[in-house]
């Protein structure tokens, strides 16, 4: 791809910071479920836990648009990445739980800002011939650097009082992409809305513009916590066995990181609006037959890496479609929504999963997920026929 230097410099140092985060991410959350059933607690301790966590991540994507417009993209990002570390790396040494909930609470607080202005930032520096690729590249690189998280955790549990500590400064290791980066722009008066995306959008203009940029986030982040959650048990419950179960998810993961670029390409080739909506026909498709695939010899496999990396390219194909429409104030809102969109389709799909996998069976994990993904052909339709 031919980019200009300093786009190919921000591109890069940007891409490589966030990475660097989603590994260190990675391995906070298995760390701290290890640390906590370490010192006597139970699951829904953890449990708790992880709500603050997300609760401080809705309060973060909240404050984002205005942190940003006062202190600065890069200044912001760079404060989130310092709340960051001096929020969990005194974590080894303290007991109290209350204590353990303020620190989570803080450190999603301060990652939430971090990735919703990242986004926002290689989508506004993205040319738009260009978009789709290097979104997907962005999204690729975070995924795979986020699995590795798990890795470095499970070196790191045995360093007895000092795990949490080495995590910190891994967190540290993303500051200098963010101080080589050129694009330190003010997000409302970084470049003018020449080309005609709107700039000064407020958050319902923005919800009312291109709603299967939130629908499709929110299915995405439906099928990814079903797919680590349920999916292995769904697979047992049709017959398979537990290793080749326990390995369904890895699949699915394994076609959203893999086939990201072969979306961006195909939307920048053949426009976004058109493969965004055939990826969400495609799972419509799909979803159904899952059943039975399970007896499938191979084609199981071959099944759920399409089926991943079709599903991730919506989540792609949304992060394009907000750099597409929007820009400046108006992108860092919807980067932002974005992010709440995944909280939301994160937490309310799978627990409606888990209940009506419960009354009515395993194939309630399918046919929930296939109404989402119906959502968001819809909303995909609903776009076109608002446009004059």
């Amino acid at each position: 791809m031919n980019l200009p230097p300093h786009i190919r410099s921000d591109f890069f140092t940007v891409t490589l910071s966030v990475a660097i985060l989603g590994i260190g991410w990675g391995a906070t959350l298995p760390l701290t479920s290890i640390l906590l059933t370490q010192r006597g607690h139970g699951t829904d301790a953890i449990g708790w836990i992880s709500l603050v966590t997300a609760c401080g991540g809705v309060v973060g994507t909240l404050l984002t648009p205005t942190l940003a417009a006062r202190l600065g993209r890069r200044s912001t990002m760079l404060a989130c990445l310092v709340l960051a570390i001096l929020s969990i790396a005194p974590l080894d040494h303290v007991d109290a739980l209350p204590l353990w909930a303020v620190s989570r609470f803080a450190f999603g607080l301060s990652m939430a800002p971090f990735f919703v202005l990242g986004e926002s930032w290689i989508n506004e520096i993205a040319p738009d011939a260009l978009r789709g690729r290097l979104v997907a590249i962005y999204t690729t690189t975070f995924t795979l650097c986020q699995v590795v998280g798990p890795l470095l955790a499970d070196r790191l549990i045995g360093l007895q009082g000092y795990a949490f500590l080495v995590c910190g400064l891994v967190f540290a290791l993303g500051a200098p992409g963010l101080l080589l980066g050129h694009s330190a722009a003010h997000p409302a008066t970084h470049l003018a809305p020449s080309d005609g995306k709107q700039a000064g959008a407020g958050w319902l203009a923005i919800a009312r513009t291109a709603p299967a940029i939130l629908v499709g986030t929110a299915f995405f982040a439906a099928f990814d916590h079903i797919a680590l959650s349920f999916l292995p048990l769904f697979a047992m419950d049709h017959g398979m066995g537990q290793s080749r179960a326990l390995a369904a998810a890895s699949i699915v993961l394994a076609g959203d990181a893999c086939l990201q670029y072969l979306a961006g390409h195909l939307a920048d080739r053949y426009g976004r609006e058109r493969v965004h909506r055939a990826c969400g026909l495609l799972v419509c498709a799909m979803l159904p037959l899952l059943p039975w695939m399970v007896a499938v010899p191979w084609g199981w496999e071959v099944f759920l890496f399409v089926l991943g990396g079709a599903a991730g390219a919506i989540y792609t194909l949304s992060m394009v479609a907000s750099g597409q429409l929007f820009h400046g104030a108006a992108l860092v809102r919807a980067a932002s929504l974005i992010s709440l969109m995944w909280n939301v389709g994160a937490s309310s799909v799978p627990l409606g999963t888990g209940v009506a996998m419960q009354w009515w069976g395993s194939g309630a994990m399918v046919w929930l997920l296939w109404g989402v993904a119906v959502l968001f052909v819809a909303s995909t339709l609903v776009r076109a026929q608002a446009r004059p």
